[in-house]
């Protein structure tokens, strides 16, 4: 790669990183809303999370293993994730004996919202930019999904 390249990409990585920055701290306030609405403990956020990453769930033991917590503990938050349907304990096909543990829609949906709480995508931003801004944006984030896919395992 030319130096001068590595150089402007090295400047524009920075002043990404910086705008990025500054757009964290302008939407703080519009992210907390559908945070502070949830009726769940933040160790209850963090096992969601884990299951809607995982299509297939996972077991107690396993969510215990990486939340780093006894087998009795993921059990109470296990109980009450199912208590409010965020939750399903099904039987593994191939070890009948094996409980797994997978996201509902209901939770999928309440993780969903709360990452779509990001107001600098919403209309209001978006159509205060001028035509060829908001192409170029467009553009960028194309690129970006496009190699961020590339990266997914599958």
């Amino acid at each position: 790669m030319d130096p001068d390249e590595n150089e402007q990409r090295e400047h524009l990585r920075g002043e990404l990183l910086s705008l990025q920055n500054e757009l964290e701290r302008s939407y703080v306030p519009a992210v907390l809303e559908p945070m502070m609405s949830l009726r769940l403990t933040m160790q209850q956020l963090k096992v969601l999370t884990l299951l809607v990453a995982e299509p297939a769930g996972s077991t107690i033991r396993g969510l215990s293993s990486a939340m780093r917590v006894s087998l009795a503990t993921m059990s109470g938050i296990v109980d009450r994730l199912e208590t409010q349907d965020m939750i399903a304990r099904t039987l593994d096909p191939s070890d009948q004996r094996v409980r797994r543990v997978t996201v509902t829609d209901a939770g999928r949906d309440t993780i969903q919202r709360l990452l779509a709480a990001r107001p600098e995508l919403t209309h209001f931003p978006l159509d205060r930019l001028a035509l060829a801004d908001l192409e170029a944006l467009t553009q960028g984030i194309r690129a970006l999904v496009a190699v961020m896919q590339e990266d997914l395992p599958g």
